[in-house]
């Protein structure tokens, strides 16, 4: 009840401290002088000062009417309650002068002006004022104080009690003020303390971010913006005299890794061929990572060009070690391709795009070998972009054809099947050699969808000329790695064998030997999906590759192809020659059919007929032909 008296029917929170100290210290004091003036007006009028008791009890009622008003204003707006007073206060004291005989009463001094300069002024002013006040009234009222002592203690009696509120307030303020600057000051020191822990934050973020901006996360080597700032660094602030060059490494079918034992293997082929470079090169030269499987090296100041080569070559040797993996042991080989800065070649972007085509150019000469960069090189390229290009078209332009090449029964010399062989036949370049576009077609991912193409084609053609009453036998396919593992490719296979009305047996996969054996868990399991929807399988370029007697068991195949590399020099190569009998043994012994392919020459027909292989594919009987050509010898057979 007295709480809710003091603090006016207000609630307030810990912020509004001060304004709450005012309502209680305002009510307060209100409700003391009230108590006090009735107190003194009682003892006023019983010795017979009536006209001075009469104010008194006016004072008493004006400060209770005052607290009432209070509740009714808004919270906050006490100072509108401090100049009523001070108006009715003013009014009393012209009023007790008056009727005193021009004698000035010193409470309604104080209540006139001590209490409006609290609240309007604030305590300190009032303290002063009221001391003040007190000097100078009793000075003037010091004939008054000797005649009339008691009814002057009467006066001085709300003073002396307001005065120990002023001291009161004060004293709160003075606690208030203490813990607002000592919550002040811890929440400044806080304050800091997290700006500073935010400002460290930000900056280790800032750090981090800069560093993930610039590296590479997996070899924590400087990446494609960093490098190409390096190299801009090096060519502003480079001497007259200072040679600077750029290595462009790419490693040789790192996706034959990454396809066959997985991204995490793959990766840490990475990090060590990343050390292994490291080793390689100087400390002052700068390695980074360019994305995938390359890596650039910014070489400066070297001497001359035979510099140039010692690094390569220590690279290139380096990185064809054997590299032990979880109990695998795996090799790996690098291309490089190094361009040299020129005056006339200031841009970073010039000097790795250089390198780059200096690279590609050691692919084509066999990979595993670096290549200095020269202007015709560019030319080269653009003609490769220019292919790319085209060849993204050319399904959609018809550009593509497919050859068929028969495989002929020497004992019978009867067509027993065909080789279906994409050719690009270009609208201005003519036709195209598939030793060109193939290896681009993998690189690009396109040889999926032109796999796919060929497949169709070929089944549609085949199925036309068994309708026709022909017999073409088994249309033997070329599948890419690519096309093995995608997901839907069982999928694919059987829809298109739906869709063209072709016979499962008369379909054979070829699938190139070093793609099985690099995943031979994975390659089991598709092979025996395709043989079972009737397809048989054969392995094409057998002997180039891995040529495990202990996978070639496991595998579900049902032919072997002889490379040619191994039949164009027989009979008169002993070693092609024993290769060639050794896999023909192989077949024999696993019950597996064999044939021989790019036999050109009687002397090779009749050495592979002695041999036991009976089966061949090559010039010496047919060519690759279109479709119209094709059907012509098929209708003389």
């Amino acid at each position: 009840m007295l709480k809710n008296i003091l603090s006016s029917g207000y609630i307030f929170g810990e912020e509004d401290y001060a304004l709450k100290t005012k309502y209680i210290l305002l009510n307060s004091m209100m409700s003391l002088l009230s108590v006090s003036l009735a107190i003194v007006g009682s003892f006023r009028i019983l010795t017979g000062y009536y006209m001075q008791g009469l104010i008194d009890y006016f004072a008493t009622a004006t400060g209770l009417l005052l607290i009432f008003i209070l509740r009714k204003f808004k919270k906050g707006h006490y100072l509108l309650v401090a100049y009523v007073m001070a108006f009715i206060s003013a009014t009393l004291i012209i009023v007790s002068y008056y009727t005193s005989n021009g004698i000035i009463n010193i409470n309604t001094w104080f209540i006139a002006l001590i209490i409006p300069i609290f609240f309007i002024l604030g305590y300190r002013i009032a303290m002063v004022m009221a001391l003040l006040f007190m000097i100078i009234i009793a000075t003037l009222n010091l004939n008054y104080v000797r005649t009339d002592t008691l009814n002057t203690m009467y006066g001085y009696v709300p003073l002396f009690l307001s005065v120990i509120f002023l001291h009161i307030y004060e004293y709160r303020f003075y606690e208030f003020t203490k813990v607002l600057t000592d919550t002040n000051n811890n929440l400044e020191q806080k304050v800091k303390e997290k700006t500073l822990e935010r400002t460290q934050v930000l900056e280790e973020q800032k750090n981090k971010l800069d560093h993930q901006t610039h590296h590479d996360h997996l070899t924590a080597l400087p990446n494609r913006v960093k490098f190409q700032k390096e190299i801009q660094k090096k060519i502003d602030f480079k001497r007259d005299d200072e040679k600077l060059a750029i290595f462009f490494i790419d490693l040789d079918h790192f996706k034959n890794i990454n396809d066959s034992f997985g991204h995490d293997i793959g990766d840490q082929v990475i990090k060590i061929t990343a050390d292994r470079v490291r080793q390689c090169i100087r400390k002052d030269d700068t390695l980074a990572r360019f994305g995938g499987d390359e890596f650039v090296v910014l070489i400066d100041d070297y001497y001359d060009k035979s510099d140039l080569e010692v690094v390569a070559e220590n690279i290139i040797s380096c990185i064809s070690k054997p590299i032990l993996i979880e109990s695998m042991t795996m090799f790996i080989s690098c291309s490089i391709g190094i361009s040299v800065h020129q005056e006339e070649v200031c841009s970073p972007h010039d000097l790795i795009k250089y390198a780059d085509t200096a690279m590609y150019k050691a692919k084509e000469q066999g990979r595993n070998i670096y290549q200095f960069y020269s202007p015709n090189m560019t030319e080269i390229a653009f003609e490769r972009v220019l292919m790319e290009t085209s060849m993204r078209f050319a399904l959609e332009k018809e550009e593509f054809v497919v050859y068929y090449q028969p495989q002929v029964d020497t004992r019978l010399d009867k067509i027993v099947g065909l080789e279906a062989l994409v050719r690009w036949n270009h609208a201005k370049m003519g036709l195209i050699s598939p030793a060109k576009f193939i290896p681009l077609a993998e690189e690009t991912g396109l040889i999926v969808v032109l796999d796919q193409w060929v497949m169709k084609t070929g089944m549609s053609q085949i199925r036309q000329w068994y309708r026709m009453g022909l017999n073409p036998g088994k249309l033997s396919l070329n599948l890419s790695v690519k096309q093995l593992q995608e997901d839907d490719f069982i999928e694919i296979v059987k829809k298109l064998l739906h869709e063209t009305g072709c016979k499962a047996e008369w379909i054979e996969f070829e699938i190139t030997e070093s793609h099985i054996i690099n995943n031979v868990e994975e390659g089991i399991e598709t092979l025996n999906k395709i043989k079972a929807l009737g397809i048989s399988i054969a392995i094409d370029d057998f002997g180039t590759g891995y040529s495990s007697l202990s996978y070639l068991k496991k595998l579900p195949v049902d032919k072997l192809k002889i490379d040619r590399s191994f039949i164009i020099d027989i009979p008169d190569n002993k070693e092609d020659a024993a290769i060639t009998n050794a896999i023909i043994a192989i077949a024999e012994s696993l019950n597996l059919r064999v044939i021989a392919e790019g036999v050109e020459t009687r002397k090779q027909k009749e050495y592979l007929l002695e041999c036991g292989c009976h089966f061949i594919q090559g010039y010496f009987y047919h060519q690759p032909m279109p479709v119209q050509r094709m059907e012509k010898v098929l209708l003389k057979s």
